[in-house]
């Protein structure tokens, strides 16, 4: 037994005999439970799943344009095209980028994402896509966030499924779950965003998963979201994964306010603090147990020694290696580089048993 108090005890029975958690109780873990039962519910959830073992994958960001036209509030990476340090990739130029880190660091993924720039159709991202694929087979694209491939459909004239399609011909292998945050709309509307888009977020998934182009999931926490936001989000996540297991991976991160409108309207002072991504992290790992089995760190916002922590809570897997990432130092965050024998050494400090993966999971080497 874990000695939890008697409220979180009865949910930890509820799920041992099959049954699901419904939103009042990821409510109540979000409002009234327990931090530390929490996190060791969590650990003995993971430790059934995955045991000691943590993964992480060698990965490169490549943010091919800071050009947007969606000016989210909570975004302090994105230009209208008007600035001086606006600035679009040549095809040229990524495979240059790529080739660097893939000659000196081995990289096995290739996480792309920028903004949604009015000036290029489907035209530049299956070009770009073959151009490296042909060049590093050995590289998983995994790119576009919704809102990106949201916008080629509508400029190309075309159904989600079909631009998805098309992009996956042409060497895209998996889509980041960036631009989910929190899906209720209400919520949504505060960020800048349309109404609508969180269930465009969930429609651009499962039409990848109807089609076996697998995808992250991720939330967004720490800005002007209730509890039971993050309630009806993991659940609405958790009912698509169980239709088509599509989600490889969820994570939750905590939101950046620096130089951003929310920040600057004083909607946003703070950022979440370590408790918080904790909780987070652990309710992620308790509400999808085996259905969604790999939970992320989060280190990128929150440091090494919070990934660890993650790590500790429910999380199974550290995410990537760092090189060059632009957009949270857009906000001030200075979050630097991270080779893999820094991610080895601190898996293995806390009794952790790293794993090197691949973009779809798949184990490369045991440390």
């Amino acid at each position: 037994m874990l000695g939890l108090a008697d409220p979180l005890e009865d949910l930890f029975q509820k799920m041992n005999s099959g049954e699901d958690l419904d939103e009042d109780d990821i409510v109540y873990m979000y409002d009234m439970a327990d931090l530390m039962s929490l996190g060791r519910m969590a650990r003995s959830l993971t430790d059934r799943i995955t045991g000691r073992y943590t993964s992480f994958v060698s990965n490169m960001i490549l943010n091919y344009t800071n050009i947007c036209n969606v000016r989210c509030n909570f975004c302090a990476f994105y230009r209208t095209g008007k600035e001086d340090d606006s600035y679009l990739l040549s095809g040229e130029q990524v495979l240059e980028k790529i080739r660097y880190h893939y000659e000196n660091f081995g990289i096995r993924q290739l996480l792309i994402q920028g903004g949604v720039n009015p000036s290029l159709g489907l035209d530049y991202y299956t070009g770009m896509f073959s151009a490296i694929r042909d060049e590093f087979p050995e590289i998983g694209i995994h790119g576009l966030s919704t809102s990106e491939i949201s916008f080629i459909s509508k400029k190309e004239k075309l159904s989600f499924y079909d631009t998805i399609s098309a992009l996956a011909e042409s060497g895209l292998e998996s889509i980041p779950g960036a631009g989910g945050e929190i899906l209720s709309s209400d919520v949504r509307v505060k960020l800048g965003r349309p109404a609508n888009s969180g269930d465009e977020w969930l429609k651009v998934m499962e039409d990848a998963h109807r089609q076996g182009v697998r995808s992250s999931a991720t939330m967004m926490f720490g800005h002007i979201e209730q509890s039971r936001d993050k309630a009806r989000h993991l659940l609405s996540i958790l009912e698509l994964q169980r239709k088509y297991k599509g989600f490889m991976s969820f994570t939750a991160w905590n939101f950046e306010p620096g130089r951003t409108k929310l920040e600057e309207t004083g909607q946003v002072k703070y950022r979440a603090g370590g408790a918080d991504v904790l909780r987070n992290i652990a309710i992620a790992r308790i509400v999808f147990n085996k259905d969604l089995p790999v939970i992320q760190s989060s280190w990128l916002t929150n440091g090494l020694e919070m990934g660890q922590l993650a790590v500790l809570f429910g999380a199974n897997d550290w995410g990537g290696t760092i090189y060059d990432e632009k957009v949270i130092p857009a906000t001030g965050k200075q979050v630097g580089n991270l080779r893999k024998d820094f991610i080895i050494n601190n898996l293995k400090q806390i009794g952790m048993s790293p794993v090197e993966r691949d973009n779809l999971y798949r184990v490369v080497k045991y440390y």
